[in-house]
């Protein structure tokens, strides 16, 4: 009986810890409450920090209004006639960590009409992404969202975007530019994005602080019971 029991704690040991490795989300939001403004952003941040508000510039870096929507960051400029914007989601990682090690950066992107409203017919949208150490670029990929203008029915105006960014790897107290860039070609539209989230996992520094998990706490729990069936089986 004591074998099994002892056993079964190793199992369930090994397992939580593996589960608290496992990649988590690091920075989110789903643009709750903000009404053709987006300076008042509500961040879920993980060993990071948002040092800005977003604001959508275009090549010449004009600064660009939202349209008046709920929830949602829609810019208020045709991307075929007036050009591409982008934005930048200005990020300082916490310097109790020695770094995070990101795997994903996954939004919905939307396109919209010149009144604002979600487009019925599909219009060329891509969407790049940046990652940026000061000057220093760690990471650019883009994404085809929408390829061409077509009036298929039963058109999605909303598509999920990831990118993988298993390679990139954030050094703890250290300054990071995501940017985000809207651009396409052919007929006209506008584009925006929601639910945005950035995945990875937190390395914390041997000397720093360290904060305990739920998984975490179970882990020590366990440990602790190991130790102590180990130690009545010697006795």
């Amino acid at each position: 009986m004591m074998k099994n029991l002892f056993r079964k704690l190793c199992i369930l040991s090994i397992s939580t810890f593996a589960l608290s490795s496992n990649a988590a989300v690091i920075l989110s939001t789903d643009f709750s409450g903000i009404d053709g403004d987006a300076s008042n952003v509500a961040w879920v941040e993980n060993d990071v920090s948002v040092t800005s508000e977003l604001a959508p510039l275009d090549t010449s870096a004009n600064l660009l209004s939202l349209f008046d929507l709920d929830n949602m960051f829609a810019v208020d400029q045709n991307i075929h006639t007036e050009g591409s914007w982008y934005v930048d989601i200005f990020l300082t990682v916490s310097s109790l960590i020695d770094g995070i090690e990101l795997s994903s950066f996954v939004f919905d992107a939307s396109i919209f009409n010149n009144a604002g409203n979600l487009q019925s017919i599909q219009r060329d949208l891509t969407f790049s992404f940046e990652v940026f150490d000061g000057v220093t670029e760690l990471f650019s990929d883009s994404d085809n969202v929408f390829a061409g203008n077509n009036n298929d029915a039963g058109f999605n105006p909303t598509e999920t975007v990831e990118f993988d960014l298993s390679s990139v790897v954030l050094a703890g107290g250290s300054d990071y530019t995501l940017r985000l860039t809207a651009s396409g070609i052919g007929g006209g539209n506008n584009a925006g994005f929601d639910d945005l989230v950035l995945n990875g996992t937190s390395v914390s520094s041997p000397s720093a602080p360290v904060s305990v998990s739920a998984p975490g706490s179970m882990a020590l729990l366990l440990m602790s019971g190991l130790a102590f069936l180990m130690r009545f089986r010697r006795n």
